[in-house]
C-alpha cells in the first residue's frame, strides 16, 4: 500500500513539474501547434476550445487506391438509401464489390455498392443476402415520383372543388337575383293593376254624376 502511494504521488509531482516547467526546443503543442507551452495547460484547453487545427495535408490520390471525388460523391449519395433488411430480419450494411468469389475479375458487381448481410464475415448464421443498392435507389426515385404525382392529384383536385365551389355560389347568386327581379316585378304588376282599378272606379262614379245631371235637366225641361 505504501508504494503505490508513493508511486502515485511521484507521478502527481512529476505531472505537476511538466506543468510548470517549460518544454524542450522542437516541441509543439498539438493543440494550438504553438511552441514555448505543454499541451496539459495549453491556452486553448483552458478556455474550451478543444478543436485541433489541422495541417494541410500533402498526400497525392493514387488512381485505382484512393477514392475519387467522384467515388466520394456516389458513396454519399447511395449512403442517403434507407438500408433494407436482410433475410435474417436484421438491417443490411452497404458495401461496395471489390473482390468476387463467383466471377472472379470479370464479375460485373466489380465497383457497384450492394446491400449484404450486417453480421459478421466468420458468423455461420450469415445470410446470403446481396442486393444492388442501384436496385433502392431506383425503388426510392420511384416512390418520391409517386407521392409527387399524389400530391399534384390531390392539388388539382383542391383546385376542381374550389372551382365548383365557387359555380356553385355564383348560381346561388344568380337565382337570388332573379327571385328579386320577379318579385319585384309582381309588386310592380300588383299596382299598376290597383292603379287601373281605381282610375276605371273613378271614371265609372263620374259617368254615373254625368248621367244623373242629365236626367235631372230632362226632368225640369219636362215640367216647363
Amino acid at each position: 500500500m505504501g508504494g503505490e502511494e508513493e508511486s502515485q504521488s511521484n507521478t502527481k509531482s512529476g505531472a505537476t513539474k511538466r506543468k510548470e516547467s517549460t518544454p524542450p526546443d522542437g516541441y509543439v503543442c498539438r493543440l494550438c501547434s504553438v511552441p514555448g507551452h505543454w499541451i496539459q495547460v495549453c491556452p486553448t484547453k483552458k478556455t474550451g476550445d478543444k478543436k485541433r487545427k489541422r495541417k494541410p495535408s500533402d498526400h497525392v490520390p493514387v488512381p485505382g487506391k484512393d477514392p475519387s471525388p467522384e467515388d466520394i460523391a456516389e458513396a454519399q449519395k447511395m449512403q442517403e438509401i434507407p438500408p433494407p433488411k436482410c433475410f435474417c430480419g436484421l438491417t443490411s450494411r452497404l458495401n461496395k464489390v471489390k473482390r468476387s468469389k463467383a466471377g472472379g475479375d470479370t464479375s460485373r458487381a466489380l465497383g457497384k455498392y450492394f446491400f449484404f448481410c450486417s453480421k459478421k464475415r466468420d458468423d455461420e448464421t450469415q445470410c446470403r443476402f446481396a442486393r444492388p443498392a442501384d436496385l433502392e435507389l431506383n425503388k426510392m426515385k420511384a416512390r418520391a415520383g409517386n407521392k409527387a404525382a399524389q400530391k399534384k392529384a390531390e392539388q388539382e383536385q383542391a383546385a376542381q372543388k374550389k372551382k365548383e365551389t365557387k359555380q356553385i355560389k355564383k348560381a346561388k347568386l344568380e337565382q337570388s337575383d332573379k327571385k328579386k327581379e320577379k318579385e319585384a316585378a309582381a309588386e310592380e304588376d300588383s299596382s299598376s293593376s290597383s292603379s287601373r282599378s281605381s282610375d276605371e272606379e273613378s271614371e265609372g262614379e263620374a259617368k254615373e254624376e254625368d248621367s244623373s245631371d242629365s236626367d235631372s235637366d230632362s226632368s225640369s225641361s219636362d215640367e216647363e
